[in-house]
């Protein structure tokens, strides 16, 4: 993680090198079941190749929504970016990876336009008269090489001009903006869907009503997967709006009608603690139901790509809320979080209400009853104290040997996570402290369900996709139906006559 945290790795980039795994994998003539096995060890350390990268771009866009105007400022307005985009060609004129695209042509005439567009993109007055940025790329034939070789030159102009590590995130996010344009790239996620023999993603998986039926099985295998679960206890009108949603956004990103803007898929998911456990958990999900309605198989490897490029918009809130309270923790240790909650009493009031919760709560009061209750919550309540700084030590038995007993789920522990919350808000704490004592928390999840088994997506699935008898013959309506008719069957039926007649009240 330290290694990559100062590099500009997105996930694209990461998923890009998962292709290159599997290519080159194939080319030596790997078995494809080791292969995904590959994957998905690899896949593992996304986070920490990329969360560096996610939090500084994320965070220069959270300082962006407020105006770009600040930005123009603490560039030093419109002189500050003559020099910038001076000391930025200085650069360029060396770099051999790139001075190429230069040879020939006006560089003089190319500042000049650039102090106006730059200066505009960047916060300043709107004053560019130029020729659209699009049109000007058109036939270059510029790839994300070069462009990736032109943020490291902006990075390096303005790292030697002095200039904040913040104020360089934002011009880099807003640089980011015109990649597509230069690149003479489609923008939007449905951008990413393949068309093969002329067909796009939707129709080789069989169009819409086969993606709605691929959600459907879909959420069946949510709550009944203890790794997303908890996202998935809702009422089934709120779950049916999801299903609608997801199928709209599916659509849409597989090449079909676009319904649903995938811009408000950020906004939707950023507060809730979304990781790459759980999103991966979602893509496992997906392949199954595909395989299930039999989808062809390159299709799914296709869709799959494409909901790969949406993995930051899912997760991004929770990794920026908890990498920011992580480095604050590490920074400053965990003695401001004791304080902030209240201290010794400020704990204990926090316990009482922690159990308030918990022992009321069908889903998970089975681990907090009998006799040993008071025992279990003041253990519970001194490791709690200590991790989260207080000058005492814990004296109870090592997480996970008093977890080897249980069985306990990561639904459960989620349960568990989600009244810590809302007690700590109970006592007061403020959103910096509650995200940092989650962190924390989050550090005992290995300990806790330390006999965690492998989730069955397959089983599960098979299981919420099988109707009953009394669904298939129509539910109720169905079976007064059937009964009325077999009635008047039997009435009029030599075999069975003797005992149905009766008087018709009867």
């Amino acid at each position: 993680k330290p290694a990559h945290y100062h590099m500009n790795v997105t996930d694209y980039h990461f998923d890009v090198m998962l292709d290159l795994f599997a290519k080159a994998l194939t080319e030596l003539g790997v078995h494809p079941d080791a292969i995904k096995d590959v994957a998905a060890a690899t896949g593992k350390i996304r986070k920490d190749i990329t969360t560096g990268c996610t939090v500084r771009m994320e965070l220069a866009k959270k300082n962006m929504e407020k105006g770009k105007d600040g930005l123009f400022k603490r560039l030093g307005g419109q002189e500050g970016i003559v020099v910038f985009i001076d000391r930025l060609y200085d650069l360029i004129a060396v770099d051999n990876r790139m001075k190429s695209k230069f040879v020939g042509k006006d560089i003089k005439k190319m500042k000049e336009g650039q102090y106006v567009y730059m200066t505009e993109l960047l916060g300043g007055p709107k004053v560019y008269k130029g020729t659209d940025i699009a049109e000007i790329h058109k036939g270059v034939g510029l790839t994300d090489y070069e462009f990736d070789c032109f943020l490291g030159n902006m990075e390096k102009a303005m790292t030697g001009l002095g200039m904040e590590d913040e104020t360089v995130d934002e011009v880099i996010i807003s640089s980011e903006e015109i990649r597509a344009a230069l690149l003479g790239r489609a923008t939007g996620i449905a951008a990413h869907a393949k068309v093969v023999d002329g067909k796009c993603v939707l129709e080789r998986l069989g169009g819409d009503m086969n993606v709605e039926a691929i959600v459907e099985m879909m959420y069946g295998g949510f709550r009944g997967d203890p790794r997303v679960k908890y996202f998935y206890e809702f009422s089934k009108e709120k779950l049916e709006g999801w299903k609608l949603k997801m199928t709209q956004f599916l659509v849409g990103a597989f090449g079909g009608a676009i319904t649903y803007e995938d811009s408000k898929l950020r906004l939707a998911h950023y507060k809730y603690n979304i990781t790459d456990y759980h999103f991966d958990a979602f893509i496992e999900n997906f392949f199954v139901s595909c395989e299930l309605m039999e989808s062809d198989t390159a299709a799914v490897q296709d869709a799959a790509e494409v909901l790969g490029h949406v993995r930051k918009d899912i997760t991004s809130g929770c990794t920026v809320r908890l990498e920011v309270a992580r480095k604050r923790v590490e920074s400053a240790g965990t003695d401001g979080l004791f304080e902030a909650v209240g201290g010794e009493d400020g704990l204990k009031l926090f316990m009482d209400k922690l159990y308030e919760h918990i022992c009321v709560d069908s889903r998970i009061q089975h681990y907090f009853s009998g006799s040993k209750l008071d025992a279990l919550k003041a253990s519970q309540g001194q490791y709690l104290s200590v991790i989260f700084g207080a000058p005492i030590t814990y004296t109870g038995r090592p997480l996970d040997r008093v977890h080897a007993v249980m069985s306990i789920s990561d639904f459960e522990f989620d349960c568990f996570l989600e009244h810590a919350q809302s007690s700590l808000r109970d006592v007061g704490a403020d959103s910096n402290s509650i995200d940092e004592a989650i962190v924390i928390m989050e550090t005992a999840r290995r300990d806790v369900l330390i006999n965690r088994k492998p989730h069955d997506v397959r089983k599960t699935q098979e299981a919420a996709s099988a109707k009953t008898v009394y669904e298939r013959v129509g539910g109720d309506s169905g079976i007064s139906s059937f009964v009325e008719l077999m009635y008047e069957k039997a009435t009029a039926d030599v075999r069975t006559k003797s005992f149905f007649e009766k008087n018709k009240a009867k």
